[in-house]
């Protein structure tokens, strides 16, 4: 979501990087500070304010590059796609166990490949988003439901990823993208 984010709750928080539960993306002051030394380019993040317009000790981390299509998705089901856009309705792919068993569900990981693009956007930031967004965007309230859109993936390079496990930050998973 592109502007100031704002916030009540987020200064209790402890954690580095991490998603709201609208699937915004928050690095702490900290981690910026570590990504600014490391060199590597965050593009434009906004900090984060609070209803009163005091800036907390958290960047939102987003961008407007975005990686074109992917020519072939595999781990992610589609359901309830948007039939003029086909961006959302995107999900994991899972494979339940049977009733009973003890066997957990398993998220399959993603297979995201693209033919060759402009790298140049890579130029702007260490990292993009996805064209393909996670969910259903509900564009109307109505009843329990908001307005809330369906979110892409984020895209890190090699540097920033490698930047997150050299600080070991938690409760991160990488998928590589793979360019024909």
């Amino acid at each position: 979501m592109q502007g100031q984010l704002r916030t009540a709750r987020l200064p209790k928080v402890s954690k580095d990087f991490f998603a709201t539960l609208d699937d915004d993306y928050i690095i702490s002051e900290r981690l910026y500070n570590c990504l600014k030394e490391e060199k590597v380019k965050l593009g434009e993040l906004n900090r984060i304010l609070n209803y009163r317009n005091i800036e907390l000790p958290f960047y939102h981390l987003y961008s407007t590059l975005t990686l074109p299509p992917a020519t072939k998705k595999e781990g992610l089901t589609v359901e309830g796609q948007c039939s003029e856009c086909k961006r959302n309705g995107y999900f994991n792919t899972a494979i339940f166990a049977p009733s009973g068993s003890n066997v957990p569900t398993k998220i399959l990981p993603y297979d995201l490949h693209y033919q060759p693009f402009d790298m140049d956007i890579f130029s702007l930031a260490d990292f993009a988003f996805t064209w393909e967004c996670m969910g259903l965007s509900n564009l109307k309230a109505h009843g329990n439901f908001v307005v809330r859109y369906a979110r892409p993936l984020l895209v890190v390079s090699e540097k920033f990823k490698s930047i997150l496990e050299k600080l070991k930050i938690k409760g991160l998973e990488f998928e590589q993208i793979i360019i024909d």
